[in-house]
Order: C-alpha cells, then sequence, then structure tokens
C-alpha cells in the first residue's frame, strides 16, 4: 500500500508537492490567459509547441534516459554531457533547416485562411526551445539519479510561474499571440538557469572523469537508446501531436484552439504529476531490477496510487466538464469541455500507464515499444481520416480516444510482464 512512512512515499510527496503548485499555477491562471488570449492565438502556440515537440524528442538521441542506469556515477556523468553536447549539436541543424525552410514549413501548417507569416517568425525560436528542453532534460535526469527531488520540484514550479505570469503581463500590453511563445521561452530559460546553478554547485567530482573515449564508449553501450526508443518516442510524439496539425489544417483555428486548451488542461495532471511519480517509481524501479531481476513490488504499489489519484478526476470530467469549462475559461471556450468529456476516459488510462511505461527502457525492451507506438500511430492516422472524411471533429475524437485507449491497456499488459521479470529473452 501506500504507506507515508516508505521512502518511495517520501519522494513521491516530494515532488507531488512541488509539481501540485506548479500544476496550479498555469490551471489557475487560465482564466486570465483565454480572457487574453483568443482561440485563434491558442491555435498557433499549439502548432509552435508541436513543433517543438518533434525537435525535444531528437534533442540529445534520447541518450538523456540512460543517464540514471549506470551503476557508476562517473559514467553517468559522461552520458549526461554526451547529451548536452548532442542537444547543441541537433539545435544547431535544425536552426540551419529553419533559416532555409522556415516560410516552407509556416505554409504547409495552416489552412488556407489563415496567414502563415506569424507562425513562419516565430520558427526563429523553435532551436532555441529545443535546445533548452535538452539541457533541462540531461540535468533533471543527472539530478534523478541522485535522488535530489526537491530541486526538481523547485524547478518545475519555476517554470511554469514564470512562463505564466510573463504570458500574462505581456498579454496585458495587446502584442498579440507572442506574448504566449516569450512567456514560454522564458519560464523554461529560468529553470534551466536554476538547475545550472545547483549543478555548478555540486561540484561533484564524477564530471573531471569526462573523456571522449569514455562517451563514445557509453554511446555505443546504451546504443538500442537511439536506435529503438528514438524512432518509438517520435513516433509516440507525432501522433499525439497529429491532431494538432490535422486540425489547424483541415478544421480551422477556432476548434484547434479549443482543443488546444482541453488537451493543456488534461495534460496538466498527466505532464507533472504522472512525472513526479515516474522520476521515483524510474529510480526505485532501476535499482530493483538490477538488484533482483524484477520490481513486480514498486510497480504493483506505484500502479494502485496512479489509479487512486485518476478515478476522481475521470468521473468529473466526464460529468460535468463542458460546464466546467464555460464557467471558468469563458463561453467561448465551452467546445472545449465537449472535447474534454471525450478525451476524460483516455485521461485514465493515459495516465495510469505513461509513468509505468517506463519499463520498457529498464528492461531494455525498446523494440516492444517501438512497434507499439507505430500501433499509436496507425490508429491516429485512421482516426482523423474518418473524421476528416465525414467532416466531423467528434467522430475524428471519438475513434482516436477509443483506439488510443485500447493501445494503453495493451502497455500495461506489457510493462507489468517485464515489471515481473517475464519476456526477458
Amino acid at each position: 500500500m501506500f504507506s507515508l512512512n516508505s521512502k518511495f512515499s517520501k519522494n513521491v510527496l516530494t515532488l507531488v508537492s512541488g509539481t501540485a503548485i506548479a500544476q496550479a499555477i498555469p490551471l489557475g491562471l487560465s482564466p486570465i490567459l483565454t480572457r487574453i488570449y483568443s482561440p485563434n492565438d491558442f491555435a498557433v502556440f499549439a502548432i509552435y509547441m508541436s513543433i517543438t515537440a518533434l525537435g525535444t524528442t531528437v534533442v540529445s538521441l534520447k541518450y538523456d534516459l540512460a543517464i540514471i542506469i549506470p551503476e557508476k556515477d562517473e559514467d553517468s556523468a559522461n552520458v549526461t554531457v554526451l547529451s548536452i553536447i548532442i542537444a547543441f549539436i541537433v539545435s544547431l541543424v535544425l536552426l540551419i533547416v529553419t533559416f532555409f525552410f522556415n516560410d516552407q514549413i509556416a505554409k504547409f501548417m495552416v489552412d488556407d485562411k489563415t496567414d502563415p507569416a506569424v507562425l513562419s517568425d516565430w520558427l526563429y525560436f523553435v532551436p532555441l526551445s529545443i535546445l533548452l528542453m535538452g539541457v533541462f532534460n540531461a540535468i533533471s535526469f543527472w539530478f534523478n539519479r541522485k535522488e535530489f527531488y526537491k530541486r526538481m520540484a523547485a524547478s518545475k514550479v519555476m517554470n511554469t510561474a514564470g512562463m505564466t505570469g510573463i504570458q500574462i503581463g505581456l498579454g496585458t500590453l495587446s502584442i498579440g499571440p507572442i506574448g504566449l511563445l516569450l512567456g514560454f521561452i522564458l519560464g523554461r530559460l529560468s529553470s534551466v538557469l536554476y538547475l545550472l546553478g545547483k549543478f555548478k554547485g555540486d561540484k561533484n567530482t564524477a564530471f573531471d572523469k569526462i573523456t571522449n573515449e569514455r562517451m563514445k564508449t557509453l554511446s555505443k553501450r546504451y546504443k538500442r537508446f537511439p536506435y529503438y526508443t528514438l524512432p518509438a518516442e517520435f513516433t509516440n510524439v507525432i501522433s499525439n501531436q497529429l491532431p494538432v496539425f490535422l486540425i489547424g489544417k483541415y478544421f480551422g483555428g477556432v476548434i484547434l484552439g479549443n482543443y488546444s486548451l482541453m488537451e493543456r488542461v488534461l495534460n496538466a495532471p498527466i505532464t507533472l504529476l504522472g512525472r513526479s511519480i515516474l522520476d521515483v517509481f524510474k529510480q526505485r524501479a532501476s535499482e530493483d531490477y538490477i538488484n533482483f531481476g524484477n520490481c513486480k513490488a514498486i510497480y504493483l504499489k506505484t500502479f494502485r496510487t496512479l489509479v487512486l489519484l485518476s478515478i476522481g478526476p475521470t468521473a468529473l470530467l466526464f460529468a460535468f466538464s463542458p460546464f466546467i469549462f464555460g464557467t471558468i475559461f469563458g463561453p467561448e471556450w465551452r467546445q472545449a469541455g465537449d472535447y474534454a468529456r471525450v478525451f476524460s476516459i483516455l485521461f485514465f488510462f493515459k495516465f495510469t500507464a505513461s509513468p509505468l511505461s517506463y519499463m520498457f527502457h529498464i528492461a531494455e525492451k525498446q523494440h516492444f515499444d517501438m512497434f507499439w507506438q507505430i500501433g499509436l500511430l496507425i490508429f491516429a492516422v485512421i482516426s482523423f481520416v474518418v473524421g476528416i472524411v465525414n467532416n466531423s471533429i467528434m467522430v475524428a475524437l471519438i475513434c482516436f480516444v477509443g483506439s488510443y485507449s485500447l493501445m494503453y491497456i495493451l502497455n500495461l499488459y506489457l510493462s507489468y510482464s517485464f515489471a515481473k521479470g517475464d519476456l526477458k529473452s
């Protein structure tokens, strides 16, 4: 059971307390944002965030996921530096691509009624956003390894507080959707600088043993991450962001703006609260798996915690989301509540399965994950093709939620099999 006296529970509560604040800030201030910015403003921001999400997936070639795995700190330190170096190289390459093709990318992403000029200008900021995420993730994984959970929680609060505060402040100046972009970048920058300051202050001796030869050796040792995890997660991001791209292209900015608000509200607990539980689970599960060949006990404890945390919000969203969204965010956002009712089912399965899916990495079964992600992408494409053919966004979303829910049930089955030590070959 979830005991407050266990180390696992205390670590979860440390992160949850910080991330609860981080989650409450943007959600609590969203009613202000939705009255400052229009659905069309949020639509442009959603497209930018989706492009950034694609770039963030490849920024460190997923070597950052391996930081927590090595037995020796010096090996982990080498992987950390390797991840940051790769992030700089990838971001530079993306900047060059953006310089030559930003206009073409912008025109491809929006419908015929939307001016692509705004998005075209924003694309120059994508490499910077991706670089900041790459550095943030690498240092966060190192701190996760060292169990510096208070720092990780503080960085999340700093990020969301800075982002939302700047977005509101700039929004009151009536400068348009650019306020959403600058808030996102400056909020992330503040959290990265905070982590870098703590990182530098530690003066960990493991980083005195960084060598090109050792980084090269470890890049080969953990080659499964770029070979299998990278295409798997890139496929996952494409399938998750596909609705943003297709809604913006075929259903227009107002519908995309409402969809993006719904997604933002529902993903907040998955991204922040679920990520906090993941940060603790992966550290304990990795240790148990190395020492005992399985981590069934901590898997089941985490599973029960996730189910208990998700049942209430799922029921609330299904019953009252149109009323909640219309009341809190304004009448023009009631449509987002209709979408939230449909997505409440998927929220339950995604919130429960996502943290536990780290078992694919711990058991080094990334090829299973890759095939699962490909299945997600196929179902996403089919769902929206059906919706576009029927000219109905609700048909597309219902098909999307139904197929994805089944896939997350399969994900839970596989991750539990790995946690028990099954499928080792």
